[in-house]
């Protein structure tokens, strides 16, 4: 750009240098600036903040040697003269102060936003506060210590105040006790209990605990009112469990009838009339008469089976079956005998085997109490032991069904046991059940037609395989083996579960089948001990597993394990798992024909055999029933409640027939309690025919033994009883070091008064409570030919005198040990009073087992309740249609015939039966299968023998048949139609008729009734 003369920059340092220093400007900045930076070196120093000196000049420009010529000095200067320049400079100059005070501005509000200088200004500022209220508080204190009268002021201020301070300190301490006085009430009973527990503590640790705190706890030995309303409430519930337990029983029964009878109408179609008589019975129970007259007649009495009669007779006849229970419950021979003999003979005309059984459960109230438990337990031991008598080898018990057996598998439905099968087992069953893919087929041949019909569902089409097949065929079958292998894994998999579920429980395994498992083991293994300990562990793994758990597992709906409704093929999966812990436990490998398949599975069988092994044994491992119960010789003898017992009527007379009939074999020795006992009752007339009433009778049991002579061991047990109730009373009223200082302590006046006193609350007359238990109380006898001893009509000094000399003669006889100052006795007062706990705490835990079990016996009712509703609505659709069936106009009778005849004779005599009459000869019935043979009677004079089949009631089938040759011309029978259809049931195909003068076929007879 020529002709324009370009700017001249090369003296700007230097205009710029003489610019900020013109005119005292830079002085201006100087100052103001070095005195903010003196107050920043200040705030840094208090606050601790690093000090970077600082001069905030303007930086010199950097000068450059001007060399130049004067042309070029001369350009300068006309450059600058120029206003415009001058501007720019100045607008320049005004930019970079502008920026760097910004830049200053931030920062130092950086500084004063930081919680450091907060910080400080706060502390200064508490500081400035400090200082002008301690100078004030110094001219106030300086002008009242200036005067006397402000000083007693202060003094009687201060007083004032800290009078004030302790009330509301007092105050509120006491408010506050108010407040907490439920938690002081918590702290005194803590310092209570801990001194009781260090008392109870020395009875139940010690091994000679002090008379003091036996004294403490001696109490805990009385039945509280609490006691006897349990024992009411527990009383109450054993009835209620054993009536739902009997109605259920009866219930089932019907249901199982009318099923068979429904059955029986599809098959046969019986008359509606028959039904409804089965239906009827499930709905509600008829009263029936018993026709005992001519019984009585024959005994000479005036009712045989009267139990609740106020006569005399009655009353000794229920006493005596009274202490016939008792002493089948405790002298579990007899009972061993009897049992052991339903397998092997026939225990009378009239006598039941299955009736037997279930009576042996009502006498042992099902095992609901503890004390029943502990009787049956030990029934279930004499019945092991009297059964193995005959048994002469390991493979023998294999094979028996012994009655031991079935009482366990009769026990398995109470609750202890199906709250321990549904908490073992219901996760399980569950997984199986609710698996709707899950198969577990091991039948190659099965596999194989299942695999054909889901082909042709597939396909539409009949399959190119063939249906008769081997299993080694089917096998061969690649998709048939491929499914076999996947059902065999998936059923290792689900019975280790099963397994594992199973041997991880020990413990919790009710008592009862423990203990049974123990006793036939110790009888195993003393009958064969020549016998391998493995074979003994397997019969035991075989009797625990099968008899105890397998049903479970094969129908767990009947044990309350599950709720839902098991269809074939989940049973079909859970009796495959079965089968596999079935022959786990008994150690058998599969090498049968028709399981040879499962071969690949025997290795994993052998080792898990080995480890239920380990666990059959662990379950023996447990404590005597004596112990586990806390049961002894004289509990009955202690306990306030006599034992009950609920039984029906026809259980209880047909036991004492079946004990008459076979009383020679119970107690060979041909005399003893049970022969004296059946001789007072008497002769039995109990017959199946005699209705007796249904409902049940409650037996208050007695021991036959307390009215006769005992042996001297028993005399000193029973002494020993007596004894320690005699010391109980003693120690309650009066204290001493030991007992032998208590006897030695003479008895002042006021002791006999804390006596009399006592014995106004403890000994009550018998109008006030009840007999039993004043009884119990109250009278003490002490010699058999002795009458008792009232012991609210002696003295202390008395009662302590008569304890001491039965002390002493304890000590004579070596029951307790000499020169220990009669510890012997404190001590068993001891283990006593720790007994009664223990007792406490079982008859609780029985209480909640009780009231589970009703629970489930009601859920069962209901259910069957349900059922039979069911069963009640398609009999009303059968009632619809046989009533569609009788408005048919009845069959035309063609004239002149034999039935025609036959009719109108007995229109004559007026003796049409109700439901019909039908008149054949016997050749007729013999071309039609219905007649098989007339006995002593050629078939060519069949022809001559007219035989009729008439009903005039429902279900009563008349046969009249007349023959010459007869020793009775005619002869009529009446037969039940339910005895012809329980026959068919039966699967027999002939019975007789006509007192046996005829047989006949039983499927055609049948038919032609229906027909008819």
């Amino acid at each position: 750009m020529s002709g324009v003369q370009m700017p001249n920059f090369m003296n700007v340092g230097s205009s710029l240098h003489r610019e900020l220093n013109a005119e005292g400007y830079e002085d201006m900045k100087m100052l103001d600036f070095q005195d903010y930076l003196g107050f920043e070196e200040d705030i840094g120093k208090k606050l601790g903040l690093p000090i970077t000196p600082r001069l905030l000049t303007t930086p010199d420009l950097i000068i450059e040697e001007e060399e130049f010529d004067s042309d070029e000095s001369d350009s300068s200067i006309d450059y600058w003269d120029d206003e415009s320049n001058i501007q720019s400079l100045i607008q320049c100059q005004s930019f970079a102060r502008s920026w760097l005070a910004k830049k200053e501005a931030e920062r130092m509000r950086t500084i004063f936003n930081s919680t450091e200088f907060n910080t400080f200004i706060i502390k200064l500022q508490a500081q400035i506060r400090g200082n002008t209220a301690i100078k004030k508080l110094s001219d106030m204190r300086a002008k009242l210590t200036s005067s006397a009268i402000m000083n007693n002021f202060a003094i009687k201020f201060q007083a004032a105040v800290r009078g004030y301070m302790l009330h509301k300190h007092y105050n509120r301490t006491i408010n506050h006790y108010k407040s907490n006085v439920h938690k002081i009430v918590k702290v005194q009973r803590f310092i209570r209990n801990k001194y009781l527990g260090n008392s109870y503590r020395q009875l139940t640790t010690n091994i000679n605990p002090p008379v003091g705190a036996v004294k403490n706890f001696i109490h805990l030995l009385n039945d509280s009112d609490l006691d006897f309303d349990r024992e009411i409430e527990l009383e109450d519930l054993r009835q209620k469990i054993i009536e739902y337990i009997r109605e259920n029983n009866q219930l089932d029964d019907c249901i199982n009838s009318l099923d068979i009878q429904i059955a029986l109408f599809l098959k046969n179609a019986i008359s509606i009339d028959e039904v409804l008589k089965h239906s009827g019975a499930f709905k509600k129970k008829k009263e029936q008469q018993r026709k005992i007259n001519q019984l009585a007649a024959k005994s000479n009495h005036q009712n045989p089976f009267s139990l609740t009669g106020i006569d005399k007779e009655s009353r000794q006849r229920l006493e005596s079956y009274q202490q016939l229970v008792y002493l089948l419950q405790t002298e579990p021979k007899y009972l061993a005998r009897l049992l052991s003999m339903t397998n092997r003979q026939d225990l009378g005309q009239y006598s039941s085997h299955k009736m037997i059984e279930s009576t042996v459960l009502s006498l042992f109230g099902y095992a609901t109490h503890a004390r029943e438990e502990y009787l049956l337990i030990n029934l279930c031991k004499y019945c092991i032991a009297e059964e193995m008598k005959d048994v002469a080898s390991t493979q023998e018990f294999m094979r028996g069904n012994y009655t031991f057996m079935k009482l366990v598998v009769q026990t398995n439905r109470g609750a202890k046991e199906r709250e321990f099968f549904r908490a073992l087992l219901s996760p399980l069953v569950n997984q199986v059940v609710l698996d709707d893919f899950l198969d577990l087929e091991t039948d190659p041949v099965s596999i194989y037609h299942k695999a054909i019909n889901e082909e042709e569902s597939r396909t539409g089409v009949p399959s190119s395989r063939p249906h008769a097949i081997t299993s080694q065929d089917a096998l061969s079958d690649p998709e048939v083996r491929d499914i076999f292998v996947v059902h065999l894994r998936n059923l290792r998999e689900i019975t280790e579960k099963f397994f594992i579920a199973v041997t991880d429980t020990v413990d919790t395994v009710p008592y009862g089948i423990r203990v049974v498992a123990r006793e036939l083991r110790l009888v195993l293994e003393e009958n064969f001990s020549d016998e391998p300990h493995e074979r003994i562990i397997k019969i035991i793994g075989n009797f625990i597993y099968y008899r105890y758990l397998n049903p479970a597992i094969v129908a767990p709906e009947q044990y309350d394990v599950i709720d839902a409704i098991i269809n074939p093929i989940q049973r079909k999966n859970l009796a495959e798992v079965s089968k596999m812990l079935q022959h786990i436990s008994s150690g058998t490998i599969f090498s049968d024909a028709h399981d040879i398949f499962l071969a690949p599975l025997n290795e994993y069988v052998a080792d898990a055999s080995q480890r239920f092994g380990e666990w059959f044994m662990s379950l023996t491992d447990v404590e005597d029933p004596e112990s586990y119960f806390g049961m002894h010789a004289l509990t009955d003898q202690t306990n306030t409640q006599k034992p009950v017992v609920y039984i029906s009527p026809v259980e209880l007379f047909h036991l004492h027939y079946t004990i008459l009939n076979n009383l020679d074999t119970l107690e060979p020795e041909g005399s003893g309690i049970l022969h004296d006992i059946t001789n007072e009752i008497g002769e039995s007339y109990y017959q199946p025919e005699i209705q007796l009433p249904e409902s049940v009778v409650c037996l208050m049991l007695k021991n036959r033994c307390d009215d006769i002579p005992m042996n001297s061991s028993a005399r000193l047990q029973q002494l020993l009883v007596d004894t320690k109730r005699l010391v109980s009373y003693v120690i309650k009223i009066q204290s001493g070091q030991d007992l032998e200082n208590i006897f030695r302590e003479p008895v002042t006046s006021e002791i006999e008064d804390t006596w009399t006193q006592f014995k106004e609350k403890e000994f009550l007359d018998e109008s006030e409570s009840d007999n039993s238990v004043v009884s119990k109380r109250r009278h003490l006898k002490l010699g058999q030919s002795d009458p008792p001893l009232d012991l609210k009509s002696i003295t202390f000094v008395q009662i302590k005198g008569i304890a001491n000399r039965l002390v002493t003669h304890l000590e004579r006889c070596k029951v307790i040990s000499n020169n220990n100052n009669y510890q012997d006795i404190i001590n068993m007062i001891a283990r006593d009073i720790t007994g009664k706990n223990t007792r406490r705490l079982q008859r609780d835990k029985e209480l909640e087992r009780l009231k589970q079990t009703l629970s489930h016996l009601k859920e069962k009712r209901q259910y069957l309740l349900d059922q039979g509703n069911q069963y009640e609505g398609y009999l009303n659709s059968c009632m619809t249609a046989m009533a569609t069936k009788k408005g048919k106009k009845s069959k035309f009778i063609f004239p002149f015939t034999r039935q025609y005849f036959h009719i109108r004779g007995l229109q004559k005599l007026g003796l049409v039966p109700k439901f019909g009459s039908y008149k054949y000869t016997a050749k007729q019935l013999y071309e039609r299968g219905i007649l098989l043979e007339l006995m002593g009677i050629s078939k060519k004079h069949y022809d001559s023998i007219p035989i009729i089949l008439s009903m005039d009631q429902a279900g009563i089938i008349t046969i009249e048949g007349s023959y010459s040759g007869w020793p009775m011309s005619s002869v009529q029978v009446d037969m039940r139609y339910e005895e012809l259809l329980q026959t068919q049931f039966e699967g027999v195909q002939t019975m007789t008729v006509l007192d046996g003068m005829a047989k006949v076929n039983v499927n055609l007879i049948i038919y032609l009734i229906n027909k008819k």
